[in-house]
């Protein structure tokens, strides 16, 4: 999850800089002196106006983030190292501060490697006030960790943990931006249609999982939890993380459309894994909207009918009578080595041609105007499919609609 964009080979990049230091020599020593000022000044500048707790951004002769991105790959975690780091820290206390010492050089690589990925992005994009600010978070927080002093004891390791909090808690909303500026520069008159950009999210998605992964784990270390080895949970009730993620994902459906199927659990309802239940929750809640909402527009499209959901003392129709909201059914398949949970509904599945778009972020089915003038007269005026649940979409639907293939995933 670490891996990002590398300049191509060690000839291109001594042609690059080859080309640069031409280029600088040829200005002059009064604008070199002029423009190493500005630097200074600007630097200056961003401490006492107290936007920014570091150095402002880069200018063009500053090769820093190249030299961080270019270093070695980083190093790749998994569960399992995650689990043995865990357990070896209550044998071994003296690994929290081996883990601290291996975050200080691993994780100014791995925002290296973003920033560069931005970097390469098209004028367009990097120029838009939301990707700007998720540029501008990642350098500062680049910048934090790489001028930290070394963690050699307790006492620095303390802070360096307080620091790791606070950029967790500071990168927390960004996703949103990258999203809301992805979204934006999508839109754009004849240039949007040209942004191939599925990789580059790919890439800063993925990256950003693994680094909260590893902070959190280093900050979870350091706190006493039953159950719990870090972050990951070694007795995580599935049949319970089901039900928790169904009575969110219900709530939302209620609000946007006023009624939600219910779920039918089954299988190995008793099977307890070692995960990350954060990360569980997360994909059960999103694939049970997803299940949620296709099954009550294809009600509403079809005219099965509507009905009233658990709390309101009223039965849903059968078939016969005129109407008929299927239940969500999920199954938990626990084998030997691991575990399935299979959702499946009844929402009509993926058109044809759909199926090589799902994947594709920002793609979604979501169709308020579609819909509507889909619906039963009686279907419209029982509830309001405009001024309900807040989203990225603003609208309705787009609370339920911005799952799989949204950019705000991850």
């Amino acid at each position: 999850g670490g891996h990002g964009l590398v300049v191509g080979g060690s000839s291109r990049t001594g042609l690059l800089c080859e080309l640069r230091r031409s280029i600088w020599m040829e200005k002059g020593s009064g604008e070199k002196a002029s423009g190493a000022s500005g630097s200074a000044d600007g630097r200056k500048r961003a401490g006492e106006n107290g936007t920014r707790d570091v150095l402002a951004e880069p200018g063009f002769y500053d090769n820093l983030i190249q030299k961080y991105a270019t270093q070695q790959d980083s190093e790749q975690v998994n569960m399992k190292k995650l689990f043995q780091l865990g357990k070896t820290v209550v044998e071994r206390p003296g690994v929290v501060l081996e883990n601290a010492q291996f975050l200080q050089k691993e994780l100014p690589k791995r925002l290296a490697k973003r920033l560069l990925d931005l970097q390469f992005l098209p004028y367009i994009v990097v120029i838009n006030p939301n990707i700007k600010r998720v540029y501008e978070a990642y350098y500062n927080g680049f910048q934090k960790l790489r001028q930290f002093p070394p963690v050699a004891d307790n006492a620095t390791n303390v802070e360096f943990t307080q620091l790791l909090k606070r950029l967790v808690d500071e990168h927390g909303p960004l996703v949103e931006s990258l999203a809301a500026g992805l979204r934006e520069c999508k839109s754009k008159p004849v240039i949007g249609d040209q942004l191939k950009l599925d990789s580059f999210l790919n890439s800063m998605l993925t990256s950003r999982i693994s680094r909260r992964v590893l902070a959190e784990q280093h900050i979870a270390l350091q706190q006493k939890r039953q159950n719990f080895v870090g972050i990951v949970s070694t007795a995580l009730d599935l049949k319970e993380a089901v039900e928790f993620a169904f009575i969110r994902a219900q709530q939302i459906c209620i609000q946007t459309y006023g009624i939600s199927p219910e779920i039918q659990l089954r299988g190995d309802t008793k099977a307890v894994i070692s995960y990350i239940p954060t990360h569980l929750d997360y994909m059960l809640f999103e694939l049970m909207k997803n299940a949620l909402r296709a099954t009550v527009e294809r009600a509403i499209v079809s005219k099965m009918g509507v009905f009233n959901t658990k709390g309101t003392g009223k039965k849903s129709k059968s078939r016969e009578e005129g109407g008929f909201m299927p239940p969500v059914v999920i199954q938990i398949c626990q084998a030997k080595s691991d575990v399935t949970i299979k959702i499946c509904d009844q929402g009509g599945g993926i058109s044809e041609k759909a199926i090589n778009k799902i994947w594709n972020y920002g793609y979604t089915t979501v169709d308020d105007a579609e819909l509507m003038s889909s619906m039963p007269e009686k279907v419209k005026n029982s509830f309001d499919l405009t001024g309900s649940a807040p989203s990225p979409a603003g609208g309705a639907m787009g609370a339920m609609g911005g799952t799989m293939g949204g950019a705000g995933a991850g």
